[in-house]
């Protein structure tokens, strides 16, 4: 079985660590010594009730599929614990979790330009991988799951689904600074398209929508975040240069 067919499953897509994704490129930006325990399997990434969300919504919106359970309560006690192991195939939301999940589905389902959007032919989580080489020639195994490569009238492009608690202006504000353009990049690499949208919905009433193109001004930045990402893993990790108990040292 290829790498890329044993990425169809979640769990051994997210397992896998011989790969270098956008997340792992994020996370070796915002801490080299976090990325350092990820590597040794000393540290992962919290559980938190917004990755559910957003998984769920995934799921619903782009699959078809229903993933969740609602739980009337809070997420302590014994009972929760109890509905958990009985159901460990779902993920379990409280009550407000679940209905905005089937919301946010609703208002994606229901505005013309995301149909239009989406056509009539993508396929949904689709993985693939390939090389990004540095300056000095170092080839670094990549890999990324495309939440839709859509195929429209003979144009191929991908559509990634965001979900925000901010608003949709906040979003395309914050953009760059959560590496989506890096995510935009790389991408348009390994799937071989020139064209990457985000689809955003709001995570409150009334579900705003933005559908949001990346313009080459947001490639071009992207292209030189990826670069960046790159040249600091091999820097830190196959030079060696990275020190766990490093200290910066400046003059403020």
């Amino acid at each position: 079985m290829s790498d890329v067919e044993k990425f169809k499953d979640d769990e051994a897509y997210y397992a896998d660590k011989s790969y270098m994704s956008n997340s792992s490129f994020k996370l070796l930006r915002q801490s080299p010594t976090k990325f350092h325990l990820w590597r040794m399997g000393k540290w992962s990434y919290p559980s938190t009730s917004f990755f559910d969300v957003g998984s769920a919504l995934h799921a619903l919106f782009l699959e078809g599929k229903e993933v969740s359970l609602r739980w009337e309560g809070t997420r302590r006690g014994n009972e929760y614990k109890q509905f958990k192991a009985e159901n460990p195939d779902k993920l379990i939301l409280p009550s407000k979790d679940y209905d905005m999940v089937y919301a946010m589905a609703d208002k994606l389902n229901n505005v013309p330009a995301v149909n239009e959007l989406m056509g009539f032919d993508f396929q949904a989580e689709l993985p693939a991988t390939g090389t990004y080489v540095t300056e000095s020639g170092l080839e670094i195994p990549v890999k990324g799951k495309a939440d839709a490569l859509v195929n429209n009238n003979g144009e191929r492009y991908i559509v990634d689904l965001k979900t925000t608690a901010k608003t949709l202006e906040e979003f395309k504000r914050s953009a760059k600074y959560m590496l989506y353009n890096q995510q935009a990049a790389l991408y348009t690499r390994l799937f071989d398209v020139d064209r990457f949208v985000f689809l955003v919905v709001e995570k409150e009433f009334p579900y705003e929508v933005g559908i949001f193109e990346c313009s080459q001004d947001f490639m071009q930045q992207g292209e030189w975040e990826l670069e960046s990402s790159a040249n600091k893993y091999e820097k830190l990790f196959v030079k060696n240069e990275f020190k766990p108990y490093n200290a910066i040292i400046e003059t403020i």
